[in-house]
């Protein structure tokens, strides 16, 4: 198995997927560029036009699920064409959640989103389906992961719903990337980020790539909270971004293996 796998990751790339390689990686540039991933994350450390008031939260949050997560998936089929599956899955987590958001925050412009997002991941799995092999089906509970999944439903739930109520709150503040309010767009990364941690308790092909990008997302988003709290996106008090912060850190922390890949 293991030889088999080796041998393939070393063998050359049959056309097709050299092509969803590169699409993959025009994905990666489209959505940390010119979906404004990176240039939300600038924020945070004030290399923006300080001329501005910047909502550092609601950008935060915006910039991690957009670089962090949706870049970060469309990175990992780049360099692993031949294994899709874990970044497939987290972009439809995803387009899922920001279809939540649009009911949930009564706003229909994250649906453009959730279209740029899923849809291309649609297209790479469908150019892939030849190469791919079978959607990987194992399943094994971590349970230092699902008692870290478990301590962070509530608070990015409770984040979430926050956001939600404050798109429907105030529809039209003026937070907007591309047309797009930010607002239910933070929702939707709270149920992202609630999302991941239990499929990193669970699915152990997704490991690797969730445990990174939802790490480094709740880090930035708990940190810029911490540092502006009275921007528009801060929860109240300086007890949520610590505790995201918290979570964040000991997601990523190497986890003693304990019989086998995937811990």
């Amino acid at each position: 198995m293991v030889e088999q796998a080796v041998s393939q990751a070393k063998s050359p790339l049959p056309p097709r997927l050299r092509l969803v390689r590169g699409l993959a990686w025009i994905m990666v540039v489209v959505a940390a560029v010119f979906l404004f991933g990176i240039a939300d994350l600038m924020t945070l450390p004030g290399w923006v036009d300080q001329r501005y008031v910047w909502a550092v939260s609601l950008e935060a949050s915006w910039g991690s699920l957009l670089t962090f997560i949706v870049a970060g998936s469309y990175l990992s089929i780049a360099l692993s064409p031949r294994r899709p599956w874990p970044g497939a899955v987290l972009l439809a987590v995803v387009a899922a959640a920001l279809v939540v958001g649009t009911v949930a925050g009564a706003d229909v412009r994250p649906l453009l989103l959730a279209a740029a997002v899923g849809v291309p991941a649609a297209v790479l799995l469908w150019l892939a389906r030849d190469h791919a092999g079978p959607f990987p089906r194992t399943v094994r509970v971590s349970w230092p992961y699902l008692l870290l999944a478990l301590a962070g439903l509530p608070l990015w739930l409770s984040y979430a719903v926050h956001a939600f109520t404050m798109s429907r709150l105030t529809p039209n503040p003026g937070h907007v990337t591309w047309g797009i309010e930010h607002w239910p767009v933070q929702g939707s990364a709270g149920l992202v980020l609630a999302a991941s941690g239990l499929l990193l308790a669970w699915w152990v092909p997704g490991r690797p790539l969730v445990r990174v990008a939802a790490s480094l997302s709740a880090v930035y988003i708990g940190t810029a909270m911490l540092a502006y709290p009275d921007r528009d996106g801060a929860m109240d008090g300086p007890l949520w971004g610590t505790a995201m912060v918290l979570w964040g850190t000991l997601l990523a922390l190497p986890l003693p293996r304990q019989g086998g890949p995937g811990h």
